[in-house]
């Protein structure tokens, strides 16, 4: 099957959309996960795998990615009681918060690294999405009240300097009263021993227990390594404080796929000059 690839500077990460790299390295990316998420939205198996550095391998699909409201879990159904438009969801994949926004009234604007799944935004009636990277964004207007950082982009920059460098971004481009609905697994949560082990090399290596580098293979195709930065709350406050946001509330609780797993969207305000 023939690949969308595109080349990029920068490029952040976002359940695999995104890639963390250095700033002097240009990128060719599968656009898998939009392959992934058509084929979702067309009724299409979409079963994939997501492969760790260490050999560990997990068995998902692209159905979340294109739930209707009633159907997303309910932790991000809470988030969106503080959802005040207009709103920018950012790597917003085709649009699933973009439909709940607009079914309010509220203004959506997106932002994605996957040149198909803008596409598809736009073909379904999502007219303000862009191809743009999570840390650049380049729109004409400063006044989003709400951001969205669903699934786990609060962690798509990889490195937590580039979630600092992302979060300070949001800042130039939201009213004072702005809020970010930042969310992540806990990394933490977890009894699973090849889990542990990663965090124990992580931490000896010094680097946060929930950096982990991935990649996705889909019929054929297997991407290059990303990295995704996973944040308990105590690490999710700590970059939001270096950005100029702190942790006001965290919505959170088990997920019930696997034991202990945690999912959480922080609610991040701005700090007062």
């Amino acid at each position: 099957m023939r690949s969308h690839l595109v080349t990029f500077f920068l490029i952040a990460l976002s359940r695999g959309n995104y890639f963390s790299i250095d700033e002097a390295s240009v990128f060719v990316m599968t656009d898998t996960f939009g392959r992934i998420m058509k084929d979702s939205l067309e009724g299409k198996d979409s079963s994939y795998i997501i492969e760790r550095d260490d050999g560990f391998i997990r068995h998902t699909s692209g159905e979340s990615y294109v739930k209707p409201y009633e159907e997303w879990n309910e932790i991000e159904r809470k988030a969106m009681k503080y959802v005040k438009g207009p709103v920018l969801d950012v790597g917003c994949g085709v649009a699933r918060v973009g439909d709940y926004v607009t079914s309010k009234g509220l203004e959506y604007y997106g932002v994605d690294l996957s040149p198909l799944a803008v596409e598809l935004c736009r073909k379904r009636g999502h007219k303000n999405v862009y191809l743009m990277s999570a840390d650049d964004i380049q729109l004409d207007r400063s006044d989003f009240k709400t951001v969205v950082l669903f699934g786990n982009n609060f962690g798509i920059m990889g490195q937590p300097e580039g979630v600092i460098r992302m979060l300070k971004g949001f800042h130039q481009i939201t009213v004072d009263d702005a809020i970010v609905l930042a969310g992540s697994l806990d990394p933490s949560k977890t009894d699973d021993e090849m889990h542990l082990a990663y965090h124990a090399k992580n931490r000896a290596e010094g680097k946060p227990i929930g950096l982990v580098k991935l990649r996705n293979k889909y019929k054929g195709d297997v991407d290059d390594w990303w990295y995704l930065l996973l944040c308990g709350k105590e690490l999710m406050s700590e970059l939001a404080k270096k950005a100029g946001w702190y942790l006001d509330r965290v919505i959170g609780g088990p997920t019930h796929r696997r034991p202990l797993e945690q999912y959480n969207v922080g609610v991040l305000k701005k700090k007062s000059e």
